[in-house]
């Protein structure tokens, strides 16, 4: 296939099967995309709680490490992820927020009223 980016390889992994998201296989996807030449990775998905978050943060200070961007989706509840969440966050449990992190929220159309979409999350910090 050619694209617009005719010289960019896509590695596809399925970490999230029929919408049932664990931290295990989130952690292990990312750890395995860094693993075999992923330079940006795409996450889109998202939940409210997160259990077992010790094994994500530590997949993405790896993929820190490996310098490897990650980019997440704000996610579509309308919701206010200053006050609210949608794990993984880029909010780590020692406190820190990695350099390879961007959270992108849902556009809309402008000529509907707006360039963000109103379902879409967001935040004035994160």
């Amino acid at each position: 296939m050619d694209g617009v980016a005719d010289n960019v390889r896509i590695m596809t992994l399925r970490a999230v099967p029929d919408g049932d998201e664990h931290d295990k296989d989130i952690a292990l996807a990312i750890r395995y995309a860094v693993d075999n030449g992923a330079r940006v990775i795409n996450m889109s998905f998202g939940k409210s709680f997160s259990p077992e978050k010790k094994w994500v943060d530590d997949a993405v200070k790896y993929a820190e490490s490996k310098g490897v961007l990650l980019v997440h989706a704000a996610g579509n509840d309308a919701k206010n992820l200053d006050t609210s969440y949608n794990y993984p966050t880029p909010q780590l449990l020692d406190g820190t927020r990695p350099n390879n992190w961007i959270t992108v929220g849902a556009s809309g159309d402008p000529k509907a009223g707006g360039l963000t979409a109103g379902f879409s999350n967001y935040g004035k910090k994160k």
